[in-house]
């Protein structure tokens, strides 16, 4: 059965055919079947160069013999008790060494658990109800960060999703990334009511957009003048910009941290974490309640510690190192043909903006023409690279990703835009 096929099967059971909005784009998408490396291979059995790998989690590749192995050995003495398991104690020391700003942390299943429970001991901590977050970052599918810019700068947040009451998006405060006056205007009027400042420090699900020189370090000084916490959404960047996540790679130290995608080396984990005192207010510790029948689950945590364990010897410069290729690759592509997109990235993380540059927030990412990149995508899709189906997303790579998955890549992107091009 084709993809075409199975996907017209779907529509009949699943809301638009697919379990996340983001899997699915015009006509159909490819069903994948199997993955291995840097590959993965649909239904009808073509092979794709993945640059999506599970958008983001899959650091060391498809099917990675560690990840794997540790998962068998793991099922098969148990895969859930609803009790605890030394494989806690084991991934968060490795975390702990890793993250010096996570002194206590708590294990859930996914980042959207991960960023709500963060909120949620925030604002129990702080006794505060605001919450800042960033126009165009993504921190999950919960009600409290589905808010969106108002009509002006430092202005509350109005829903963002059908569902959303106003009343909860009000109390969310969408800012720009990159904008330090904006963030001190907030501050001056509301510094007394914000629990929170929560970010991604690489606007990581609209490009990725990098933060300006000293933007990071401002929002951390105006946070601690105002006695607010400053919550550093790493569910992307940790393990990919350094082992440390971005807080290593920019030297600014975050009050509580969420953590995802990699963590678990492909299986669903995450965690919210940092000062011990912050932690020492979860439940059964202290009043801020969270739970979850799943959280710390032994399959999901060995596989998070077989991955750490080999990106701790392997480290991540062989990613880094493809990512970086194909990055100066599109640029040479770009400058070439006289485009007017923008390449963007970091470490193991770049995309093409089918727009002008420099991309410092997420107004600049919405000028790219979006129909063009879409138009882009299809045509590496049929040349067998596979790529995220939308120009508001970032392409990964991984350890797996070697020369001649960057050359095939190279040629295949160069043919695709002249295909395209204006």
């Amino acid at each position: 059965m084709s993809s075409k096929e199975r996907f017209e099967e779907s529509l009949r059971l699943l809301p638009g055919g697919v379990s996340s909005p983001v899997r699915s784009y015009a006509p159909y998408p490819r069903f994948l079947r199997s993955g291995s490396g840097p590959r993965v291979t649909d239904v009808e059995g073509k092979e794709y160069v993945d640059y999506v790998l599970g958008f983001g989690p899959l650091l060391l590749g498809h099917a990675h013999p560690a990840v794997t192995a540790a998962v068998a050995e793991r099922a098969a003495r148990g895969t859930l008790f609803g009790a605890p398991v030394e494989e806690e104690i084991e991934l968060a020391r490795r975390v702990r060494a890793l993250y010096p700003s996570i002194e206590k942390m708590r294990f859930v299943s996914t980042g959207s658990e991960a960023t709500a429970h963060a909120i949620r001991l925030a604002r129990g901590a702080t006794g505060r109800k605001l919450v800042v977050k960033i126009d165009g970052g993504f921190h999950g599918a919960h009600d409290a960060v589905l808010a969106k810019a108002g009509s002006g700068l430092a202005t509350f947040g109005i829903p963002g999703s059908a569902g959303v009451p106003e009343e909860v998006a009000r109390l969310t405060l969408t800012l720009p990334f990159n904008d330090l006056p904006a963030m001190e205007e907030t501050f001056r009027r509301h510094g007394g009511d914000v629990a929170a400042v929560l970010l991604e420090p690489v606007l990581a699900n609209v490009g990725p957009i990098l933060p300006q020189p000293g933007y990071l370090e401002g929002v951390r000084r105006i946070t601690r003048e105002h006695g607010a916490l400053l919550v550093f959404d790493e569910i992307v960047t940790g393990f990919r910009l350094a082992l440390g996540g971005a807080q290593e790679a920019y030297g600014v130290r975050p009050d509580l941290t969420t953590l995802g995608k990699a963590l678990g080396g492909g299986l669903p984990l995450a965690l919210f974490g940092g000062r011990a005192d912050l932690l020492d207010r979860v439940a059964p510790s202290g009043p801020v309640y969270q739970a979850g029948t799943f959280s710390g689950n032994p399959l999901s945590l060995a596989a998070g510690a077989a991955a750490l364990d080999t990106l701790s010897r392997e480290g991540v410069s062989r990613a880094n190192r493809a990512a970086q290729e194909i990055r100066a690759g599109l640029a040479d592509l770009v400058e070439d043909e006289r485009l007017p997109y923008a390449v963007a990235g970091t470490a193991s993380l770049f995309a093409l903006f089918f727009g002008p540059g420099p991309v410092r927030s997420y107004a600049d990412a919405k000028r790219s023409d979006a129909k063009r990149y879409l138009a882009w995508f299809r045509e590496l899709l049929e040349a067998g690279v596979y790529l995220p189906a939308s120009q508001f997303e970032t392409c990964f790579s991984s350890n797996a990703h070697g020369p001649e998955e960057v050359r095939t890549t190279i040629e295949a992107m160069d043919a695709a835009l002249r295909s395209v091009a204006p």
